[in-house]
C-alpha cells in the first residue's frame, strides 16, 4: 500500500498532515514532519474500536488535530500552508466531497500534493452498489453536508455485500452470488437513526478507477479547482485499491477526458468470470 501510495514521492524534510490514520499511519513522525488529523480524539477512537479485531488498540496514533464542524483550514491554523496531505480510504466517507476537496486544497501550497488511496468497488463490499452520481455530489456541496445524507445510507444499507476480494480475483462469477450484509430492518433503523440526528458512518461514495478520474475532471471544471493529476495507478491484482496523487496547480490543465479513459482501458481484471468490462465509462 504504502509504496504505491507514495512511488517516488519522498516526504522527508517536509511538513504535512495525514487524515485518518488510525493504528497504520502511512507516514511515521520519524520520517517527517507530520501531524495526524481525525474525526475525534485518541481516546475516543480507542473506546470506538474496542474490540474489533482488525484494529490493533496499542498502535492507534495520537491525534494532533479532530476535525469536525470547522473548516480544515480552520483547524489546523499556523501549520498551513502544507507540503502534502494523505488520506487512505478516507475520501470515501466525507459527507460532501466537493466540500472536502476544496477544504484540503486551501490548506496545500502551491505544488503541494494530496496523496489519496481509493476502494475500487470492483473488488469490495459496494461491488453491486452503482457508481456515484455526479448530480449527488453536487447535492452535498450544495447542502453542505456535515453528515452523510440519507440517500447514500440506504443505498449503502440496502446493497453493500458479503464480498471477499481475492474470491472475486480468482473468479468474477461469484458478484453475481454474494449474499448481503444487511436484513431490510436496517433500512427502518439507519432511517429512524438519521431522523434522529446522529452521524451514520458509511461509503457515501463508490468509484471505479476511471469514474473517479472522470469525477474528479468534473469537479475541476465546475468549481475550478486548481487540482491537476500528479500520480495514477490502478488497482494491482489481488488488491481493492486504486492511488491517486494530485498537485495543487494556479489552473488545472489535466485532460480529465482522456486520463478516465487511459485508466478503464487499462483496468486490470481477473482472467475468469469477466467476458466484457461490465463497468462502462
Amino acid at each position: 500500500m504504502r509504496d504505491n501510495a507514495l512511488a517516488d514521492y519522498s516526504v522527508s524534510g517536509l511538513r504535512g498532515v495525514e487524515i485518518g490514520p488510525l493504528c497504520r499511519p502511512l507516514i511515521t513522525r520519524s520520517e517527517s514532519e507530520v501531524f495526524y488529523v481525525d474525526h475525534c480524539s485518541t481516546e475516543e477512537l480507542k473506546a470506538k474500536y474496542l474490540g474489533d479485531p482488525n484494529v490493533d488498540q496499542a498502535q492507534i496514533i495520537d491525534v494532533d488535530f479532530i476535525w469536525s464542524d470547522r473548516t480544515l483550514r480552520e483547524t489546523l491554523g499556523i501549520i498551513c500552508p502544507l507540503d502534502y496531505i494523505v488520506a487512505s480510504h478516507v475520501i470515501e466517507h466525507v459527507p460532501d466531497l466537493i466540500g472536502w476537496l476544496k477544504e484540503v486544497h486551501d490548506c496545500l501550497r502551491d505544488g503541494g500534493s494530496l496523496i489519496l488511496i481509493v476502494p475500487d468497488k470492483r473488488f469490495t463490499f459496494d461491488v453491486c452498489r452503482r457508481t456515484t452520481a455526479y448530480e449527488e455530489l453536487q447535492l452535498a456541496y450544495q447542502e453542505r453536508r456535515r453528515r452523510p445524507g440519507l440517500r447514500c445510507i440506504m443505498d449503502h444499507f440496502a446493497n453493500v455485500v458479503q464480498a471477499n476480494c481475492y474470491g472475486l480475483w480468482e473468479d468474477y462469477q461469484a458478484v453475481a452470488n454474494l449474499p448481503f450484509c444487511h436484513s431490510p430492518a436496517f433500512l427502518s433503523l439507519a432511517a429512524q437513526h438519521y431522523a434522529e440526528g446522529r452521524y451514520i458512518d458509511v461509503h457515501c461514495w463508490v468509484f471505479t478507477p476511471w469514474s473517479f478520474l472522470t469525477t474528479l475532471g468534473q469537479i475541476t471544471r465546475d468549481t475550478s479547482l486548481g487540482f491537476d493529476l500528479q500520480y495514477f495507478r490502478t488497482t494491482p491484482v489481488n488488491d481493492l485499491e486504486f492511488y491517486v496523487r494530485l498537485i495543487r496547480v494556479p489552473s488545472a490543465r489535466t485532460d480529465w477526458d482522456r486520463k478516465a479513459s487511459d485508466a478503464r482501458c487499462n483496468a486490470l481484471w481477473p482472467k475468469k468470470g469477466v467476458s466484457r468490462d461490465p463497468y462502462p465509462l
